[in-house]
């Protein structure tokens, strides 16, 4: 069975790491760098979409400050929401050299668990972290919080690309792909190159088509679908565009017998065949 599992990170608008602050900024579009939040709420609503016109759930990585400044909990509710920090903290401080402590992220976990609790009426049970750079002591304490897999890792592609149980930490671990393309550049299922203008959609078909068992997790940001870090905030055209080829990726990928997913599906999936 092929499995796809199509994600959303769920963010501040075209977030960024600054030095001495260990949350996300936004990008300066001449207003300053506090957080922003409309192209992350709009395109939240073009996903939800894409979902219905495609018959399909997704996986949401809920930044709780970002679920809960949109006020998209309840909208998104029907898809599976999961944890993505409270304000994209940099867990590591690689980015920000600022180190967290255990408390501090104890407390961060706490709140963001509560707060998209609240919002979508559920705890989530997955977490992706910020930067796709996740932290060893943190991995190690969230399943006392009800967290049962960890998205947060990239993994060379092969034909069975799947879930799996990590020994490490008591968590399943739902890997996102990468590989080397024909010229010897490096993709993964990230779709930003797309959304940004830096690759076709057939790329991430065609990354796709080398698993022939297992699953397949695609990853986009929320701002992605209305807003590109190079050019600014879409207009109704470009944001049909980008539509038309998000909407490309994932269909090609059901027509060769990809079954949409949700990455807390697929983990129970691989349970239930343990």
């Amino acid at each position: 069975m092929r499995r796809l599992c199509f994600t959303v990170d769920l963010d501040r608008d075209v977030n960024d790491a600054v030095i001495g602050k260990a949350a996300a900024i936004s990008m300066d579009r001449g207003q300053g760098t506090e957080p922003r939040f409309s192209s992350s709420e709009k395109g939240a609503g073009i996903i939800m979409d894409l979902m219905d016109d495609l018959g399909m759930r997704c996986t949401f990585f809920a930044e709780a400050r970002t679920l809960r400044k949109t006020g998209v909990g309840r909208t998104i509710s029907k898809h599976e929401v999961g944890l993505h920090g409270l304000d994209h903290e940099d867990f590591t401080g690689a980015r920000t050299k600022v180190m967290l402590g255990h408390g501090e992220m104890r407390e961060i976990t706490e709140r963001a668990m509560v707060m998209i609790r609240d919002d979508v009426g559920r705890s989530p049970r997955g977490f992706r972290s910020p930067y796709m750079d996740p932290n060893e002591e943190m991995l190690d304490f969230l399943h006392e919080y009800g967290i049962v897999y960890d998205s947060s890792r990239y993994e060379y592609v092969s034909r069975n690309t799947d879930v799996r149980r990590s020994e490490a930490y008591g968590l399943m671990e739902v890997p996102v792909p990468k590989a080397e393309d024909a010229s010897g550049k490096t993709i993964t299922s990230y779709l930003w190159p797309m959304h940004e203008g830096k690759r076709g959609y057939r790329d991430f078909v065609d990354l796709g088509n080398r698993i022939y068992e297992g699953t397949y997790v695609v990853c986009t940001h929320s701002w992605h679908m209305a807003e590109t870090r190079g050019g600014g905030v879409m207009d109704a055209q470009e944001i049909r565009e980008n539509y038309d080829r998000v909407r490309s990726v994932l269909s090609d990928l059901i027509d060769c017998g990809y079954v949409p997913q949700t990455c807390e599906e697929a983990v129970r999936g691989t349970l239930s065949r343990a």
